[in-house]
């Protein structure tokens, strides 16, 4: 499974909008571009789809952006990535998904079972993670340290290689 970037993004910006979100004063897209260092045309596609998936909403006008449409315990990590449209799909032959044509090969590989399984595992992992296990909204005084030094809160938070 390889992630891609809106997948990789869409998690960062959702992360930046918890933290700076006072569920009162929405926040600018530019905003999230400007901490995250991300394109705001990206982060507008983005934004698209989880405010069509009822996870933000959007408000119009002068001092307009974004707020979270729910709160951080029920905004799973799934929702969000199946919000921008990933997959979690390990190799095409492991989708259960009935949309999808399965070749012949695929449905006679050995290894398809242990495939189903390991993104079975993924996809339950995603749901059983929520914002308010991740989010930095638990101490907010470290994105203004963050944002003093210049650092992101992903570029912070993911130093950890794994």
């Amino acid at each position: 499974m390889r992630m891609t970037t809106r997948g990789l993004y869409s998690l960062r910006a959702i992360l930046t909008l918890a933290v700076l979100s006072d569920e009162q004063k929405p926040v600018s897209l530019q905003k999230i571009a400007q901490i995250e260092g991300l394109s705001p045309e990206f982060l507008q596609q983005i934004f698209y789809r989880l405010r069509k998936a009822g996870i933000v909403k959007a408000f119009r006008g002068p001092g307009g952006g974004f707020l979270l449409n729910k709160k951080l315990n029920e905004i799973s990590t799934y929702d969000i990535l199946s919000a921008v449209g990933e997959t979690l799909e390990i190799v095409p032959c492991s989708s259960e998904d009935n949309k999808r044509k399965i070749s012949n090969n695929c449905t006679l590989c050995d290894a398809r079972d242990f495939w189903l399984g390991l993104e079975r595992t993924i996809v339950e992992y995603t749901k059983s993670i929520y914002l308010s296990d991740i989010s930095a909204a638990k101490s907010p005084n470290s994105l203004e340290t963050n944002m003093e030094l210049g650092l992101s809160y992903t570029s912070v938070t993911n130093s950890t290689n794994f």
